[in-house]
């Protein structure tokens, strides 16, 4: 078991699932307007309200990412347990058939 303290968070990572989260959301809700109303939006507006919303939450990431890593430090981190995953050995793996099916 392993005790950490998470003080600092990095930037890059939380923008880039962010904004890759962003762009599944928007491309689903573009495709539904242009869907819906394909005069009116386009395909290119469709892209284009994908790449709004994803830029969007991108930039809302890092927002919330400055923020704690700015208050993190003051209240004393957030504390993390880690525990280890029990080891599987693979030397000895042989089917078991039941007897009976079971109900």
């Amino acid at each position: 078991m392993y005790r950490y303290t998470l003080s600092r968070l990095p930037y890059k990572p939380i923008f880039v699932i962010m904004f890759g989260s962003g762009i599944s959301v928007g491309s689903i809700l573009g495709l539904t307007l242009l869907l819906m109303n394909g005069v009116f939006i386009g395909v290119l507006g469709a892209a284009f309200i994908a790449l709004l919303i994803g830029l969007t939450s991108g930039f809302l990431g890092l927002i919330y990412t400055a923020v704690f890593n700015t208050l993190s430090p003051l209240m004393g981190g957030f504390p993390l347990r880690i525990e280890e995953l029990p080891v599987i050995s693979t030397e000895d793996i042989t089917p078991h058939i039941p007897d009976a099916p079971s109900n």
